[in-house]
């Protein structure tokens, strides 16, 4: 999502309405805080806790059923919880790491769960990483108890699903524990500037409305954007490098515009997909650009990362995309072209400024081609200043219109 998309999206949620509709949810939640406290857990029997006797009250009950609309762990069977009650078994069930004792179990679960809030309480994220609970269960408590806290996504599907929508998806985030990728959506919902104020909860269903491949109520959206219909991109894998040859000579091919379609393009359409490939090059080469400086200079990915600038997201008057450094640490300006095509021929338009700021910066400038963008595995090309060939041809296809009044 670029910043253009991301801001008008933010416009289109209708977050004052959909905040009271939920209000009954905030309270079924601080209902259960308030009877389930800590000391509360210590006592709690196993019929206070364990789901399967049919009981509505019991902890687990009340966590995944009743508060289910702040985050849904019905996907997983209920040994999530640690210990059960086991319809097949007519008796209560233990998790295989907590023993095989049914007692002893439930003694150490409800330490853990304790372990787990007191962590929350202090942002320990090492001790909540390493406690032994369940992800998907792990995350409803700690959402439950510090709901301005901890973002109500759980699933590990879904946060891969928001990070690759948000081009957060880096390859070594993407590897992490689903504590660490939930902060990071936190961190990039409290770096915007409107959706810092926003609760958890509405940041959650924000993600959930206006994301592709989500599930979408045309009641949240007042008004069908063209991205909508955007490509989906997979999590990024191995980003290879190819070396090409530039023709000297340009073919070209004729025909009429649209002959297939016979309909003329949705020009805003087409602009926005081409900004979404364009935004998702970007951040294939960042991830790229750091990998390359790790290995030609021997650094840490943290002092590599440093050497790297993401400045089109500041402004488009650069010129270019990214800013990076040579072996020999002199500046080395990026300008970004994406594709979904095979290695190989490509079509591209340049602005009069990006042309100029090539020519500036002379051998400076490089242009990264990233093809098969919408691949797990996408290639990438790089060509120092390929403007400084005067045998490269440019084709003037788009005009400036002075209309003047009397």
């Amino acid at each position: 999502m670029n910043y253009l998309e991301l801001q008008q999206a933010k416009e289109t949620f209708r977050y004052v309405s959909i905040e009271k509709e939920r209000q009954e949810y905030y309270r079924a939640r601080e209902a259960f805080v308030q009877k389930f406290t800590i000391s509360r857990i210590a006592k709690m029997s196993l019929e206070d806790y364990a789901i399967g006797r049919g009981d509505k009250s019991s902890f687990c009950y009340r966590i995944e059923r009743e508060l289910g609309p702040l985050g849904h762990i019905t996907g997983q069977p209920s040994n999530k919880f640690g210990v059960w009650f086991s319809k097949q078994q007519g008796d209560y069930a233990a998790e295989a790491r907590f023993g095989e004792d049914v007692s002893e179990a439930f003694v150490l679960v409800k330490d853990y769960i304790i372990e787990l809030i007191e962590a929350g309480s202090r942002d320990d994220l090492d001790t909540i990483i390493k406690n032994p609970i369940s992800a998907m269960f792990k995350g409803k408590i700690l959402s439950t108890y510090f709901p301005e806290k901890y973002l109500n996504i759980f699933s590990k599907a879904h946060l891969k699903h928001y990070l690759i929508a948000l081009n957060l998806d880096t390859i070594d985030l993407m590897q992490q524990d689903p504590v660490i990728m939930r902060q990071a959506l936190v961190d990039f919902k409290n770096s915007d500037e409107d959706m810092r104020h926003w609760s958890m909860d509405m940041f959650a269903t924000f993600l959930w409305s206006h994301f592709p491949g989500s599930p979408i109520n045309p009641e949240e959206i007042a008004v069908k954007w063209p991205w909508l219909k955007k490509p989906e991109f997979p999590q990024i894998g191995k980003i290879e490098f190819v070396d090409l040859i530039l023709a000297s000579e340009v073919s070209s091919t004729h025909g009429k515009p649209n002959a297939v379609s016979g309909k003329s393009p949705n020009y805003e359409t087409e602009a926005a997909k081409a900004k979404e490939l364009g935004d998702r090059g970007e951040h294939i080469v960042m991830e790229a650009e750091v990998e390359r400086l790790m290995n030609e200079f021997g650094i840490s990915k943290k002092k590599a990362s440093r050497l790297v600038k993401h400045v089109s997201i500041e402004s488009d008057s650069y010129g270019y995309d990214i800013e990076s450094v040579n072996p020999d640490k002199s500046p080395r300006y990026i300008e970004v072209k994406a594709t979904q095509g095979k290695v190989g021929d490509m079509t591209f338009y340049y602005t009069s400024h990006e042309l100029e700021t090539a020519r500036k910066y002379g051998k400076a400038y490089y242009l990264y081609i990233v093809y098969e963008i919408t691949s797990k595995k996408p290639k990438i090309w790089i060509l120092q200043n390929p403007f400084l060939n005067d045998e490269l041809k440019l084709v003037p296809i788009k005009y400036r219109v002075n209309l003047k009044t009397k």
